[in-house]
């Protein structure tokens, strides 16, 4: 199997698990900070031990450092919304629980700045994943 498919996994799997558990409470922003950090430090450790010549493991480490980025971001894109409207961005995405997501739905909570904060961590997750991976 290739390693690179596990760090792609983790990349995406553990941003969006974040992204759409974000506002549960069992999710605090403790936990996500010990998850990304955890990940990260794992990430790191892989860089610097792992052998130089294996592109799917350097590939499979960079994935453990994604989550992080997204969630620096996310935390960013929380104060802007806050200082803004003052509460938390609303999650514009499909199968969130925030917004009304069905066949012809009105959701006239949801401002323009929700809509650009949720696509733009869509964006920055894929993005950051596609640029390591091409960059490696």
């Amino acid at each position: 199997m290739d390693n690179s498919i596990i760090g792609i996994g983790i990349a995406l799997g553990v941003s969006f698990f974040i992204l759409y558990t974000r506002k549960k409470k069992w999710m605090t922003e403790k936990i996500v900070w010990l998850i990304c950090i955890g990940l990260l430090v794992f990430g790191i450790f892989g860089f610097l031990y792992s052998k130089s010549e294996f592109r799917d493991d350097k590939v499979m480490y960079f994935g453990f450092c994604v989550p992080i980025v997204y969630w620096i971001f996310d935390r960013l894109f929380k104060k802007i919304s806050e200082n803004i409207h003052k509460r938390d961005f609303i999650l514009f995405l499909s199968y969130s629980d925030e917004i009304n997501d069905g066949f012809g739905a009105k959701n006239p909570h949801v401002k323009d700045s929700d809509k650009l904060f949720s696509f733009g961590l869509l964006i920055i997750i894929v993005a950051t994943l596609f640029l390591g991976i091409k960059i490696l």
